[in-house]
């Protein structure tokens, strides 16, 4: 079975990027198989584009579909290529965190949290809070879904209880947050009150955007 790249996955793999896509398609057709023994739905695999999934033996393609600056420009032809497999097409995972330069750096926009072992403990810099970039990344790709013919897209993500929103931008640990909700540190939202979180922009937009389709 040959593997079916999308756009922006290498087309030319090195050898150990080869052999460990090599070996994931080999994993995933053995599970399809024992997973089809003991289950009658459709069958998917959420998947990332550095390891050029084989999609024959899947019933509907599934990607982390994140948009970054290195891959803008081929992003759009990315989603086409996926589309052009005549599978239903979900992307599983899309989305930025909300401060600006985030949209840059998609998948990677939320690695500006430093930790104390595992505990996120503050910011490891200064950013500019834009929860509009947040918002305009996801209508752009949304767009591009559009356009192409998606199937279905899952926005990542909803909320991040870990990171809450806090007045000092050094600790305001939301930043690095994917979530569409800021979770405050005390207290209830006003929007929906009795919950731990107030809606950002990305909030508003998302609601917008499926509503309108």
């Amino acid at each position: 079975m040959t593997p079916s790249r999308s756009a922006w996955a290498p087309s030319s793999p090195g050898p150990e990027l080869g052999r460990l896509s090599a070996q994931v398609n080999d994993f995933l057709g053995e599970a399809v198989s024992v997973v089809r023994e003991r289950f009658g739905g459709k069958v998917t695999y959420a998947s990332i584009p550095l390891e050029n999934v084989d999609w024959t033996p899947f019933d509907i393609v599934s990607v982390d579909a994140h948009r970054s600056k290195e891959v803008a420009h081929l992003y759009q032809q990315g989603i086409r290529s996926l589309v052009a497999q005549d599978k239903p097409v979900a992307i599983t995972e899309f989305g930025c965190t909300a401060y600006r330069g985030a949209a840059d750096l998609g998948a990677r926009s939320g690695e500006i949290i430093e930790y104390d072992g595992v505990i996120p403990v503050g910011i490891n810099g200064d950013y500019v809070r834009d929860e509009e970039e947040q918002a305009t990344y996801l209508r752009e790709l949304l767009d591009v879904f559009t356009e192409e013919g998606v199937d279905a897209a899952f926005a990542c993500t909803f909320v991040c209880y870990g990171l809450p929103h806090r007045p000092d931008p050094r600790k305001d640990l939301d930043l690095g947050s994917w979530g569409v909700v800021k979770v405050l540190d005390h207290g209830s939202g006003e929007t929906y009150p009795g919950l731990p979180w107030e809606p950002k922009a990305a909030f508003a937009a998302l609601a917008g955007y499926y509503g309108g389709h």
